[in-house]
């Protein structure tokens, strides 16, 4: 008897709220939209006995959703992908800095590829010759690149 009483408050609430939104909702265009949408609500409260309870199964209507098999293989080759491209878009932002100055210097940079999938720059560095304009180098490459790089003069 609880359950019928439960289910009779629920479909109750679920017309009232339906009603409510109805009277809220604006004229025109979006009403009927808003009719549809307050149609199926009741229509899923009046059934809800019948598809929780009563162990009917809707999985004709909703075929369950299963991902598909992880390929560890896939995943790791697209992440090496894309440490390479890093990797190149970072050296040519170096490059670019390096050019702008007049600066001729070896780049080196290493990164690594973390468990969770993320890229981790390991070294970043920039071996220049002495006699070179250094000023505000290590801003730029901080600007450019948006970390720290080491700058080393050779010698």
């Amino acid at each position: 008897m609880e359950v019928l009483r439960t289910w009779a408050l629920t479909v109750a609430l679920a017309a009232l709220a339906g009603g409510i939104v109805r009277l809220l909702a604006p004229k025109g265009a979006v009403e009927k939209s808003v009719r549809v949408v307050v149609a199926v609500f009741l229509l899923s409260a009046f059934l809800s006995p019948i598809v929780t309870r009563g162990g009917a199964s809707l999985d004709w209507v909703l075929p369950q959703l299963q991902a598909p098999p992880a390929n560890h293989a896939l995943q790791r080759e697209m992440a090496q992908q894309m440490q390479r491209a890093i990797e190149i878009e970072l050296r040519n932002r170096m490059r670019h800095v390096l050019d702008s100055r007049g600066l001729d210097g070896q780049i080196y940079l290493s990164t690594s590829i973390l468990s969770d999938g993320s890229i981790d720059i390991v070294l970043a560095r920039v071996e220049i010759p002495h006699g070179g304009n250094t000023t505000g180098l290590a801003a730029a490459l901080r600007h450019e690149t948006g970390f720290e790089v080491e700058i080393i003069w050779q010698s």
